[in-house]
């Protein structure tokens, strides 16, 4: 059964689809129905609202009926059935709190919208009635004169003449010249007529007219070297130009030496590797072309019997994967390898992958260089890979690979981020914490 409920300002009533007159009472916290229909009555009926509909004048409210079931008990609250709580019960319980519960019962019915602002969300704090009109000059004026009035603080070094504090500015000898000051500087002295202003305008030279301008930030009136020269306190000369029309003279390029060619000495170096010489530490053939590959493979395999090489460069080779593939061995046998550099050559990503897993084996590479191969994008697979590999090194510091994927770019400075930590405690002589 569905009860029609109609509401007004007055007097709030509840009529059912036949037309039978309701009444119903309400409490600050429930709600308590009494139906009359006729000669039955029924107190205390609890409804449930299911939806409303706003006007203008009046509100209605569609509620289904509700039933209470057999054997069940009416609702208490503090030991006390519904029946038993009225309003002046209620308004008795209020009238014994004090004015600050009263406020805090208040904040806990009607909680601050978070969702406004916070100048809108505060109450007026102040419970004083104001004692005359708001007079700004006055407050201003009342603030100073209390300000001279009140005693200065105590200071926690008293003041004594004579004695100067802190250290005194120095200048260095030679400072006014490095600081690009001009030594007869530009100075106007023009009173406020506008005709001497125009006068000494006309009069004046075009070539303190062009320092005059890129004083003022005119640089669309003049060349690049004019502008950073007015800026910097230089004068014009012929090379930059002095009229505003001056065209900048190219200046000579600087001849710069070419770097000698690599003159590492290859046969010397796999003699010395395969006798595992203390003194080889470094071997680097960058930038070496010429050299044939069987040396390059020969210097390789020397290198997987020495016990003292640290760094292996071959950037700028043109090595191939036949070449290369001798590096998966130095990297899984060498216990004293520390940075691989192999840049700049013929590499593939599956050898690429398969050296960088090699370094699992000692984990005592700490560099690895391998950027601008032939193949410019390793693809997600083989990303994937390298990425787990330095993910399980707890040796690697740097990994000059370009990552494509921004997943593998972010795990792979994570792992590189978390052996740096680790670094950093071995050396402070803690134990990393895993």
């Amino acid at each position: 059964m569905w009860l029609h409920i109609e509401m007004t300002k007055k007097r709030p009533f509840l009529k059912s689809e036949v037309g039978h007159r309701l009444t119903m009472g309400f409490n600050s916290s429930y709600y308590s129905l009494k139906i009359i229909i006729g000669d039955l009555q029924f107190h205390h009926v609890p409804f449930k609202i299911v939806s409303a509909v706003y006007y203008s004048e009046e509100t209605r409210i569609i509620a289904p009926a509700a039933r209470t079931k057999v054997g069940t008990a009416a609702p208490k609250i503090f030991g006390k059935e519904l029946r038993d709580l009225d309003d002046t019960d209620l308004e008795g319980l209020l009238s014994k709190l004090s004015p600050e519960e009263l406020e805090d019962l208040n904040s806990d019915f009607d909680p601050d919208n978070s969702l406004l602002p916070p100048s809108q969300r505060c109450r007026n704090q102040t419970s004083k009635q104001p004692t005359g009109p708001y007079q700004r000059d006055k407050l201003l004026l009342f603030l100073e004169e209390s300000a001279k009035q009140e005693e200065d603080w105590e200071e926690w070094v008293p003041f004594s003449p004579g004695i100067k504090r802190g250290k005194i500015y120095e200048p260095k000898e030679g400072s006014d010249k490095k600081s690009g000051k001009m030594e007869m500087p530009i100075e106007l002295d023009l009173d406020d007529d506008e005709d001497d202003l125009n006068e000494a305008l006309q009069e004046a030279p075009e070539k303190d007219l062009v320092d005059l301008a890129g004083i003022l930030g005119m640089h669309n009136l003049l060349n690049q070297s004019q502008y950073y020269n007015a800026l910097k306190g230089k004068g014009q000369d012929e090379t930059t130009g002095t009229t505003f029309s001056g065209v900048v003279r190219a200046s000579e390029a600087k001849i710069l030496p070419e770097e000698p060619e690599n003159e590492t000495d290859v046969d010397d170096c796999i003699k010395k590797l395969e006798a595992d010489d203390e003194m080889v530490t470094e071997v680097n053939i960058n930038n070496m072309k010429r050299i044939s590959k069987e040396r390059i493979r020969a210097l390789i395999k020397a290198s997987c019997a020495s016990k003292h090489i640290k760094k292996l460069s071959l950037a700028n080779t043109a090595i191939s994967d036949q070449e290369a593939r001798g590096l998966v061995e130095l990297l899984e046998t060498s216990p004293s390898l520390r940075v691989l550099n192999v840049e700049s050559n013929f590499i593939t990503p599956e050898l690429l992958a398969k050296l960088l897993r090699a370094t699992l084996a000692t984990q005592n590479l700490t560099e690895f260089h391998a950027e601008n191969q032939r193949a410019s994008v390793l693809g997600n697979q083989i990303e994937m890979d390298m990425m787990l590999t330095v993910e399980e090194n707890e040796s690697l510091l740097r990994v000059g690979v370009s990552f494509q994927s921004m997943e593998a770019r972010h795990r792979v400075s994570e792992a590189l981020e978390r052996n740096y930590e680790r670094l950093r405690l071995r050396r402070l002589g803690k134990e990393p914490q895993e």
